[in-house]
């Protein structure tokens, strides 16, 4: 190795010039080899057949890249000096990364790289931008200039861009919109129902934008996101050295609303506890990128070339340090963390000579995938309990019977690799397994799909994952998730009625197939109709194939078998739950009752597929977020400069995966809903001196509604990765029918205890509750194992009476006895529990009116489409809880719903159903 190392130096290289290609499948020309390769790789070609540094594109016309087409720098220089790009004098060497906190920072997250000035080194100018490019030639500030992957792949640098994993749009505007900030952004204020997204780690703009054809969502500009706390800055939104932020003052940028005063120092300090707490989850930057978990690269490196576990480098370049990080839970000055090969990966795949090419795995996501509804986790079957509350026998309301960590699990905590945090929490915070009911089966499994063999880019290919189509000129700044997200499970499932969309185009493999298509039009190249009517799917993660069952023939018995398993596709029981009650047997059986049934009623028609088959939910109730004054070693994600604000805390007071709501979504669909942020936030001043605990209402007035005196905050539709079938011995099922309805043995067997509940919940009268009641039918009651009418209260969103909250964000109930709990002041809630200090109920999401309690910022997609679901509602033309006819329907035993058939929690049929019901 060494030997061929020292070969720059005597073998040297003239006339050599940059690689360069045109357009997505451009030729590059081969040269003699670069001085890069007789370095990294040995090669006296450039052709990677060295014993060093492999090839990183080996496919496509842009097989064989040299290493400047990518990197730049000097491919004709004899020496490590001339060839490299130097760094910014702001970055400087090992030496200055010793010492120099800032230059650190920058040079792990990339965060403020672009912002520093040209400078001079070696007798030639440069950009911070060549340094840039140097060490991250994905970073979306680089391949926007038409370089590295930009030369060759233009139409998916803008695209990515201009997205919301880019730009971060859906968090940063989102948080403003629920505090009642108003738009940065002149022209999008008032925009689709005032929610239009204004800010971004980065300004994009989009010149073809027409406010007149706007898609919903759609904006034409982002502002990059200001930064208020930079150290000596001045001025009278400056925090530094401004007594206008001691705590004692800034109460007065709250409106009587509980919307925030446009500038004031309350809605600045809000506005940096966004930005150091969640303003690093995007492309833009490399992320904090200094702990196993977090580890990653910046822009389409961040996907492409995934970062290993543990940081240490699984290339073959020997010219890299393979000792670094030394400790991967905390990596320390000046290390780096490394690429696990210096290999693209993408769709599996194995290349005509017989290179394999991977996949991008669910791992590579899983770092970034971590806040929110840690999307990863649960599609793993991990839940993540920040506050380790299970372990400690302290969860709320209950703990459950058995439970099991993930210490074991090598995806998270690998021995080989040797950390002991994942995403800076050890094993007792990520629990692989919980029983609640004590019957032996794993309330939070893992996704179905993942206990398939499916990874996370099986689903979410180019359209979901670029932030649009490639293929069509210009970029569509979106302002939420759903706006750009194409998958849906009737892409590849299809519906009761017909089998998955198809349209013949060119497959995977080259062939022309009968593909199937996303619900944005998008042909999925990977999924397709054989000859004889069966459905498949090759995976992008392993290149494995896998049998796609098709709703229809779940419903309707059509005599298709599975043909890997030669079992039946048809459920008798999935019939009943999901086809269409009219009589046909060509519909499926339908949710037939003895009472009678509305005519061609189908759940489908007016429910999502999550709404039953998402099986657990993470729900946190009180995110307690801090920041204080500090003049320390603290940076801004935004822009790398010294800032004086920083995180206190970051906490939640409950989580649970037992709770969860129904609601409407953005779609025009009834779905689950689970907590947003519940925020409750406080700030420690320069003189130690901490101020109130503030919690807000959002820009359209949302969780300040006279209507109800007791606020819910921040609720949203969600997608849980948490789909199941059925249950399995060792696993909860779906959402059967008890978990949302009522029955008439729920009502025979806890009538009473019902109708009391529901008038103390509706008279607000919480020392009436009977509390061990309802931790025993919430908290230790998986699926409604009891078949408790207090399910459907919870369901249809008006509320558990366990997340009661002060004015200050404290806990309110007499069952929490610890003492050290998020919120609670030192005190624990059940010594000093009184219904006088009721001020919020986080999940009575909603009145029997039908009118909202809390906040949501996502808009209806077709505009009208989330009214007739919503009726009562302040606020129809948005996503958010049932209206009035469907709280009815499921809560109310007097003139709602009331089955006399149906699937219990452990998916047997009860009441009557095995009238209906006549097999599995």
């Amino acid at each position: 190795m060494g030997e061929w190392r020292l070969r720059l130096g005597i073998l040297g290289v003239a006339g050599l010039w940059l690689a360069g290609c045109s357009g997505e499948t451009g030729t590059l020309q081969v040269q003699r080899a670069e001085s890069c390769m007789l370095c990294h790789n040995g090669s006296l070609e450039n052709d990677y057949a060295g014993p060093g540094l492999e090839n990183p594109h080996p496919f496509g016309a842009a097989d064989m890249l040299t290493c400047t087409t990518c990197h730049g720098g000097d491919p004709t220089a004899d020496s490590v000096e001339l060839a490299h790009v130097p760094p910014p004098p702001e970055i400087g060497d090992d030496q200055k990364l010793l010492t120099d906190r800032r230059a650190y920072f920058n040079r792990l997250t990339l965060a403020g790289i672009d912002k520093f000035p040209d400078y001079v080194a070696n007798g030639r100018t440069f950009t911070a931008l060549e340094y840039l490019r140097f060490i991250n030639p994905g970073d979306l500030r680089v391949v926007t200039l038409g370089q590295s992957c930009g030369q060759c792949h233009a139409a998916h640098s803008e695209e990515v861009a201009a997205s919301l994993l880019a730009t971060e749009a859906g968090i940063l505007s989102g948080a403003a919109y629920a505090i009642g900030a108003e738009s940065r952004v002149p022209e999008s204020a008032g925009l689709h129902n005032d929610t239009a997204s204004d800010t971004s780690f980065r300004a994009v703009t989009d010149a073809d934008f027409s406010a007149v054809s706007a898609a919903v969502g759609e904006v034409g500009r982002l502002i990059e996101y200001p930064v208020f706390s930079v150290f000596g800055a001045t001025g009278a939104q400056a925090i530094h050295n401004n007594n206008l932020y001691l705590a004692n003052a800034i109460a007065s940028g709250l409106n009587p609303d509980r919307t925030v005063i446009p500038d004031s120092p309350l809605a600045s300090l809000f506005h940096e506890q966004v930005s150091f707490t969640c303003g690093d989850c995007h492309l833009g930057s490399a992320g904090a990128n200094n702990r196993a978990g977090d580890f990653r690269s910046s822009g389409c490196s961040a996907c492409h070339m995934p970062y290993s576990l543990g940081g240490r480098s699984g290339s073959l370049d020997a010219n890299i340090n393979r000792l670094e990080p030394l400790d991967p839970d905390d990596i320390d000055e000046p290390e780096r963390p490394h690429v696990r090969s210096h290999r693209i990966a993408s769709v599996a795949r194995t290349l005509p000579s017989g290179a394999q090419v991977p996949g991008i795995d669910d791992a590579t996501c899983a770092g970034c995938h971590q806040g929110s509804n840690r999307t990863v986790m649960q599609y793993w079957g991990i839940r993540l309990d920040q506050n380790a509350d299970v372990r400690n026998h302290r969860q709320y309301p209950a703990n459950p019977v058995t439970n099991q960590t993930t210490a074991n699990d090598p995806r998270l905590f690998d021995p080989a690799v040797g950390n002991h945090t994942f995403n800076g929490r050890n094993a007792n915070q990520y629990l692989a397994r919980e029983d609640y009911d004590g019957d032996g089966r794993d309330d939070t499994p893992e996704d179905v799909h993942q206990q398939a063999g499916l990874g996370c880019i099986d689903c979410h290919g180019s359209y979901d994952l670029h932030g649009g189509d490639v293929n069509t000129p210009g970029v569509q700044i979106a302002s939420r998730m759903e706006q750009q997200i194409g998958i849906r499970c009737e892409s590849c499932h299809g519906t009761i009625d017909a089998y998955a969309s198809t349209q013949q185009g060119e497959a995977w493999d080259g062939t022309s197939k009968e593909l199937a298509l996303d619900a944005a039009g998008n042909l999925l190249d990977h999924v397709w109709r054989a000859p004889d009517g069966s459905f498949w799917l090759r995976s992008r993660l392993d290149g494995a194939l896998h049998f796609l069952p098709q709703t229809r023939d779940v419903v309707v018995d059509s005599g298709r078998t599975n043909p890997n398993t030669q079992q039946a596709v048809y459920s008798s029981k999935a019939s009943f739950a999901m086809g269409r009650a009219d009589a046909q047997g060509s519909n499926g059986i339908g949710p037939h009752q003895d009472y009678g049934v509305t005519p061609g009623f189908s759940h489908s028609d007016r429910m999502d597929c999550a709404s039953c088959h998402s099986s657990w939910t993470n729900t946190c109730m009180g995110c307690h977020l801090g920041g204080e004054y500090d003049t320390g070693a603290n940076f801004s994600n935004i822009t790398g400069q010294r800032i004086v604000f920083k995180q206190a805390n970051a906490d939640f007071t409950y989580q649970s995966p037992l709770f969860f709501q129904l609601g409407v979504s953005a779609r025009g669909k009834i779905t689950q809903m689970s907590a947003n942020t519940k925020v409750f936030f406080k700030w420690e001043d320069r003189n130690n001196q901490e101020s109130q605990v503030f919690w807000f209402a959002d820009r359209n007035g949302g969780s300040s509604n006279p209507a109800s005196g007791f606020p819910s905050l921040s609720h949203n539709a969600f997608m849980a990765h948490s789909i199941r079938g059925r249950v399995e011995p060792t696993r909860e099922g779906p959402r059967y029918c008890v978990a949302c309805h009522l029955t008439t043995e729920s009502l025979q067997n806890f009538g009473p205890q019902y109708d009391a509940f529901r008038t103390a919940m509706q008279a607000g009268d919480f020392e009436a509750l009977d509390f061990q009641l309802l931790r025993d039918h919430f908290g230790r009651n998986t699926g409604n194992q009891l078949n408790s009418p207090l399910f459907a209260h919870m369901a249809a969103g008006l509320g558990t009476g366990l997340f009661l909250f002060d004015d200050q964000g404290a806990p309110v109930n007499p069952l929490d006895t610890f003492a050290n709990r998020v919120g609670a002041g030192g005190v624990a809630p059940s010594t000093n529990f009184s219904a006088a200090r009721v001020r919020l109920n986080l999940d009575r999401i909603v009145e029997p009116s039908g009118a909202t309690n809390g906040s949501n910022n996502h808009t209806a997609l077709v505009p009208g489409s989330t009214a007739a679901l919503r009726d009562g509602a302040l606020d129809p033309e948005f996503a958010g809880p049932l209206g009035a006819t469907l709280i009815r329907r499921l809560a109310d035993p007097q003139s709602g719903i009331v089955l006399d058939s149906w699937l219990d929690a452990n998916g047997a049929s009860r009441g009557n159903a095995a009238t209906y019901v006549g097999g599995p």
